[in-house]
């Protein structure tokens, strides 16, 4: 009995040295923020000399990604060491603080009691070397330009030199913006700052357009007048110069491929020569067909530009080599189709992988019933060589009563129709069958919207939107518009400010100081961005202004 009781006390020893610490359970949830007591040096001290900062709380906390979080400006160094100790936080940069300069240090989330993970709410800390505190800002909004979602955790960032470049140079002074999507840049100097936002996933605080969402805008930020808030809106685009990275020959077709996609292009060849060449699986590739003696290598001069107009002219050579080009089966398929119920215009495109050598017209046609068939004509096509594109148009007035309303079968409902063999590839490869059924709508079955516009814009796209973001219908310069035939589902409205008068968007470009077109999007009272339509209702008149 005695040996027994020795080795349990033993064994309870033993337990009880080992055991980890852990939090206290039981007793009510800690809901309190730590609370910040003191620090070194104090908020808004002058003419701090010391190496370190700390600062102490009123109960044990711990760090939460203190790199990220923990935002200093101007920054000390990103090997900076921030040391979380009991009720201590101890921050050691990586770089001497510079003379007669203001700091300005927010915590974010970065501080976190060990208890229930509550961080300091809204603590800053700001101090000078010298013998003044820079005490202006700048605050506001970032958001998405083609979205009404609020992006989280964006860099927002500025510069005053004119030869400063967001995607090659690091700002001075930087934050990041909460989960409503605004921001503060405190304790500046007065003077102009330039402004721009952008994701920075790799964490080098550069924009890398190639991966990352950006925006900036292009006139300079008075702080000694700005009072209002700005917004920066975030854009995806590519933004790298233009540059051609290969040319790859086979026996019958040479491949030049560019680092990005490219917008529009142009090819000059001598007098003598000739080639077909269209893009390939996408815009960055040009696939040239040759058409010359096998013993000759024919110089082409090629124009490109990108979507942020930026231009690349360069020389190719297309010669021949015994390579045979990768076989691969002729694939056609579905781009897009619309059907405008108001005009009774149709339209259906499609793409295709090789190049064309016949089109079978007779076996394309549009099946109105079993019994019913229209022959298409030659001049409703439109071709596009280039992206090898087939576009068909017709105007089609079916009556909604000859429509059967409950069949699932495609052969009992109006369809556009490829037969098999409609369209032959260079290779002799045939196409197989497709089929488009070609919607058919009424005012009983749908519902509009009409729009009162105000505005001192003068070129503008007025777009309604399916929920997902696709584009139902638009309109131009516009003042009061009705939207019919809509389908019973969420909508949203868009409005694109044409700037340049050119009918599309354009992205802007850092580099030209040009900023993208604007978009904005329509929001209720509400705070709603989308809105029913339900058969047979109308909406509105909804007024939009910008």
């Amino acid at each position: 009995m005695k040996g027994t009781t020795l080795i349990s006390v033993i064994l309870l020893l033993l337990a009880t040295g080992c055991a980890n610490q852990t939090t206290p359970t039981g007793g009510p949830k800690d809901e309190a923020p730590p609370v910040l007591i003191s620090s070194i040096p104090a908020h808004n001290q002058k003419n701090f000399k010391g190496k370190n900062i700390e600062l102490v709380f009123n109960e044990e906390i711990k760090l939460k990604d203190p790199r990220e979080e923990i935002l200093i400006t101007p920054s000390p160094g990103k090997n900076t060491k921030y040391l979380a100790r009991g009720k201590k936080v101890i921050i050691e940069p990586e770089f001497p603080w510079t003379d007669s300069t203001t700091y300005s240090i927010a915590f974010r989330e970065g501080i976190q009691d060990i208890t229930e993970s509550n961080p300091a709410e809204d603590l800053r800390l700001a101090f000078s070397t010298g013998d003044t505190i820079d005490s202006l800002s700048i605050n506001g909004t970032v958001a998405l330009l083609f979205s009404e979602k609020i992006p989280e955790k964006i860099t927002v960032a500025l510069y005053q030199s004119d030869t400063f470049n967001i995607f090659n140079h690091t700002p001075t002074y930087f934050t990041k913006s909460n989960k409503k999507g605004q921001f503060t840049l405190q304790n500046l100097k007065a003077g102009n700052y330039y402004v721009y936002a952008f994701e920075d996933k790799n964490k080098n605080l550069k924009v890398e357009s190639k991966s990352e969402k950006f925006g900036y805008l292009i006139n300079p930020i008075q702080t000694e007048t700005k009072t209002d808030s700005i917004a920066i809106k975030l854009i995806t685009v590519d933004a790298r110069a233009l540059a051609l990275t290969s040319v790859r020959h086979t026996i019958g077709t040479s491949l030049v491929r560019f680092n990005k996609s490219v917008d529009s292009i142009k090819v000059s060849l001598p007098d003598s020569q000739s080639a077909i060449y269209t893009f390939g699986d996408n815009r960055t590739e040009l696939i040239f067909y040759k058409n010359f003696d096998k013993a000759d290598s024919v110089q082409i001069q090629i124009l490109a530009s990108d979507s942020v107009n930026q231009k690349l002219d360069t020389t190719v050579y297309l010669k021949y080599t015994e390579t045979k080009m990768a076989s691969e089966s002729f694939k056609v398929k579905e781009v897009n189709e619309s059907f405008d119920p108001s005009t009774k215009k149709f339209s259906h495109t499609l793409s295709y992988n090789k190049l064309l050598k016949q089109i079978n017209y007779d076996s394309i046609y549009i099946r109105i019933d079993s019994a019913t068939r229209i022959p298409v004509r030659i001049k409703e096509f439109e071709f596009d060589t280039l992206t090898h594109t087939i576009k068909y148009s017709t105007f089609i007035d079916i009556p909604a009563d000859s429509v059967p309303k409950h069949s699932k079968r495609k052969s009992e409902k109006p369809s556009l129709v490829y037969s098999k063999a409609a369209l032959i590839s260079i290779e002799n490869d045939s196409s197989s069958i497709i089929q488009k059924e070609i919607p058919i709508v009424t005012e009983e079955t749908t519902g509009m919207v009409t729009l009162e516009i105000e505005t001192t814009e003068k070129d503008y796209f007025i777009e309604i939107l399916s929920s997902d973001n696709k584009l139902v219908q638009s309109a131009k310069n516009v003042k009061t518009i009705t939207f019919k035939y809509l389908k019973p589902q969420d909508y949203k409205i868009r409005v694109h400010i044409d700037r340049n008068k050119n009918k599309r968007w354009d992205p802007g470009n850092f580099n030209y100081k040009t900023e993208p077109e604007p978009i904005l999007f329509y929001k209720s009272e509400e705070g709603k961005y989308t809105f029913p339509i339900r058969a047979n209702w109308e909406v509105g008149p909804l007024v939009i202004r910008f």
